[in-house]
């Protein structure tokens, strides 16, 4: 981590057949009874077990997709939030779950970068698209309200 810089956190899918766009941030599916946010933190813990981390208020947003499944196509609507990450120390070197997995070429499931290097690694418009939304969220909440310090990311 750039300390005091912000950084964002990627999952590498082991679903997508193009491990090009594969990289994508935390997020999955809600289970009957969850709150948006009770599903994020559940999903960021399951897919990254990153639990020590700070909810920002006033981000919500969402992105829309489609994708194949069994020759079907499935919509999906994604709701994000932004997050302090109060320790990352504990991320795994391999993936909790079989949903993530090692880019081919460069063996990483996982990875922290800043806006830019986010953005290269991105594939979808949607996503990228989400990623200077909260960015410029998190530079206007840094200002506000901290001073600058520390290192966020987008929570599912």
């Amino acid at each position: 981590m750039d300390e005091g810089r912000i950084q964002f956190l990627l999952v590498h899918s082991a679903l997508v057949r193009n491990p090009e766009a594969a990289w994508e941030f935390p997020k999955g599916s809600q289970n009957p009874g969850e709150s948006d946010i009770e599903t994020a933190l559940r999903e960021l813990r399951e897919e990254t077990t990153v639990t020590a981390v700070r909810v920002l208020p006033d981000f919500r947003d969402q992105v829309r997709y489609t994708y194949r499944r069994d020759g079907r196509e499935i919509e999906k609507t994604v709701i994000f939030f932004t997050g302090e990450v109060l320790d990352w120390h504990g991320i795994p070197p391999q993936a909790p779950t079989n949903e993530h997995g090692p880019h081919p070429r460069n063996g990483h499931w996982h990875k922290w970068g800043n806006e830019q290097q986010s953005q290269r690694l991105l594939f979808h418009a949607g996503m990228r698209s989400l990623l200077d939304r909260a960015a410029r969220f998190i530079h206007e909440f840094d200002r506000l309200e901290r001073g600058g310090r520390g290192a966020v990311l987008p929570a599912p």
